[in-house]
């Protein structure tokens, strides 16, 4: 990397370049290779209600199943990253100044270490593909899986500062950022923690509430060609994606890179020689970006409450509609009218046909593997997730923020931040069938923050207001001390607010109840020394929806009510408020000469000095339901700890 200025009069002009050249290697085991069981309540239920996991369990029942399964350890990602800018810092006037960048980002897509070391389905929507796993080195597959760096990576930047007087200084600006995503969106362990690479088997009941994976009798599945778990590679290089076996990983194809559009605007004022207030407008808008709390991947594949016909396996239109409320379903569990409770029906790619699915290759077309009972010929029959590195939601944030600054002076400098703030986004969980639904307040940010911190220099010894003739082993004990605090105070952390009879109305879909979140009054208690907790708000003592005699019965509480089939409640996602945050971190440091350039420093810190233990609410969690009685905070906010003292000695030469 360099950098180059010149100065042309009144130009200062900057230009640069930056070469990286990336490697990585990482062998994984986020599922357990040996692997991991679950035992639900449905196998030993009546289908409805009842069962118990620990039954389950003695009948050797797995509901779920899951494990890594390797082919290489050494499969390895390298990429190529370019970045040229120029920038020109032009003093227009004695009063303006302008600067104008722009910045280019190469990003090569990565290229692995070997043949059959890596591969990457594409897809570009949610519902755009052809299923196949493009494999590196194997036919006309190249080692970067044919892919494309991403197009047009301008970043462009503007700034503008004018001093209107010589105590008032206005400044505005905007730029363009780009971000290589997080763990694996644009590189990073994604194309190599693939088939045939690596599989990550997953074997799932899906023939409704009683059904089980496999029982432990049998033990579970193998993980080879003969179950397209590591399937063989086809001399093309066009893998079918086999979902119905593990879960696959998949991105864009060109490459998609995170965007921040960001601006400002401020105006700042001084108050006197050493004090001054800024007011500034803050805004960014962030496109292809994270879901909610660093969700960096949707699931194309996840089950929907509504099915469009052209992915069912009857080529009608279906729908969630619970076992309690079917009339008349049929040997596959689908009513009259379409409704289904096996979600695993309400998946794009089970009923849903690609190119792939009818590939010759394919396990269900070869014969090599039968389908399940009535999966029509041509379906994929995918029951897995799958794992989209798509990069294609959006935020929002604004802020208005006040800032008063003093510089240091007579032994005192502080600073103190207001902001008003506000950010939008996306949850990654059903944003595959309905963004809207799952848009709502960051779980992250507060709404009102106010932060302070200083430096205060206490006025005693040599040179200060006090006791400044003090002989010099006093001024060693009382001069120099310095007190540094940083308070900080917040209003709460947004969270979801749920009901319980979700199973019975959207099902699938987000979990919210009808209302506004503004109408429930929550009220923080003081601690109970016997529960461990503190009350927050009452809740509902009986469900919002039941089923009886194949109807729903509904009730209200507070303002709430539950959804009508199919619906997903207007509370939307983080309707709520948590309680407020309090904090004051505190830090008694004194420098003490000790020969010439040698200093010694004794210093305190004073985490959370006054000991509040901040009640943990929100920050995006689904909360107890609703209507599941009185609703208590049992745990701390997050960056909340009890009193740490800290001492520590240092000598600076």
């Amino acid at each position: 990397m360099n950098n180059w200025t010149k100065i042309l009069g009144n130009h200062s002009i900057k230009m640069g370049a930056d070469l990286r050249f990336a490697r990585n290697l990482r062998v994984p085991s986020d599922s357990d290779r040996t692997g991991i069981l679950s035992f639900g309540n449905g196998p030993t239920s009546n289908g409805t209600t009842g069962g118990l996991g620990f039954a389950t369990f003695m009948l050797g029942d797995v509901t779920n199943f899951t494990r890594f399964v390797s082919e290489s350890t050494d499969a390895r990602e390298f990429q190529q990253r370019f970045f040229f800018y120029g920038q020109d810092t032009w003093r227009a006037t004695p009063k303006l100044t302008v600067n104008l960048g722009l910045r280019y980002e190469i990003y090569n897509p990565e290229s692995v270490n070997g043949a059959q070391l890596g591969s990457l389905m594409q897809m570009n929507n949610d519902v755009s593909t052809d299923g196949y796993m493009r494999v590196a080195g194997v036919g006309n597959i190249s080692r970067n899986m044919n892919w494309s760096r991403a197009p047009n990576a301008w970043n462009p930047r503007v700034g503008v500062a004018y001093q209107v007087t010589p105590k008032t200084v206005i400044r505005g600006g905007y730029g363009r950022s780009f971000d290589i995503g997080i763990f694996g969106s644009i590189y990073g362990h994604v194309v190599t923690q693939n088939l045939p690479v690596l599989a990550n088997q997953t074997a799932t009941a899906s023939g409704g509430p009683t059904s089980f994976a496999w029982n432990l009798v049998n033990g579970p599945p193998p993980c080879n060609a003969a179950t397209a778990c590591i399937p063989d590679v086809p001399s093309n290089g066009l893998l079918p994606n086999p979902g119905f076996a593990v879960n696959v990983k998949t991105r864009p194809n060109s490459l998609r890179l995170p965007t921040i559009d960001a601006w400002n605007a401020s105006l700042q004022q001084s108050l006197t020689n050493t004090l001054s207030l800024t007011i500034a407008y803050v805004g960014n808008k962030g496109t292809h970006t994270l879901g909610d709390s660093s969700g960096n991947t949707t699931n194309p594949n996840e089950a929907g409450i509504f099915l469009p016909s052209q992915f069912s396996i009857t080529g009608q239109p279906l729908h969630f509609k619970p076992t309690q409320l079917q009339v008349a379903p049929n040997s596959l569990g689908i009513d009259t009218d379409g409704g289904v409770s096996n979600t695993t029906l309400l998946r794009r790619f089970y009923g849903g046909s690609l190119t792939a699915c009818r590939d010759g290759n394919y396990p269900y077309i070869n014969g090599s593997i039968a389908p399940p009972a009535g999966l029509p010929a041509g379906s994929c029959g995918w029951t897995n997730d799958m794992t989209y590195y798509g990069n294609d939601l959006d935020t929002h944030f604004n802020a208005l923020q006040v800032t008063l600054t003093k510089q240091f002076s007579r032994g005192l400098s502080f600073t103190a931040n207001y902001a008003w703030q506000q950010g939008i986004n996306i949850a990654t969980a059903y944003s595959t069938w309905n963004r809207a639904a799952t848009r709502g307040r960051d779980s992250n940010i507060r709404t009102n923050e106010l932060i302070g911190y200083g430096l205060y220099e206490l006025p005693f010894g040599h040179g200060k207001p006090f006791a400044s003739n003090v002989s010099g082993w006093e001024n060693q004990i009382i001069g120099g001390w310095q007190l540094s605090p940083i308070v900080t105070w917040s209003s709460g952390l947004p969270a979801t607010l749920q009901y319980s009879g979700c199973s019975l109305t959207s099902g699938p879909g987000p979990c919210y109840p009808n209302g506004k979140g503004s109408t429930l009054k929550t009220n923080l208690g003081s601690f109970d020394p016997v529960h461990h907790n503190r009350f927050f708000y009452h809740g509902a003592t009986t469900p919002l929806v039941q089923a009886v005699n194949g109807a729903l019965v509904y009730q209200s509480f507070s303002g709430f009510s539950g959804t009508a089939l199919d619906q997903i409640g207007t509370a939307g996602r983080n309707n709520i408020w948590g309680p407020s945050f309090f904090n004051t971190d505190l830090a008694l440091q004194k420098n003490f000469p000790i020969w010439e350039t040698v200093v010694g420093q004794f210093r305190m810190d004073a985490y959370n000095v006054f000991n509040i233990i901040n009640p943990g609410f929100g920050g995006g969690a689904a909360t107890t339901p609703i209507d599941s009685g009185d609703q208590f905070i049992t745990g701390m906010a997050p960056g909340s700890n009890p009193r740490l003292l800290q001492f520590s000695l240092r000598v600076n030469f």
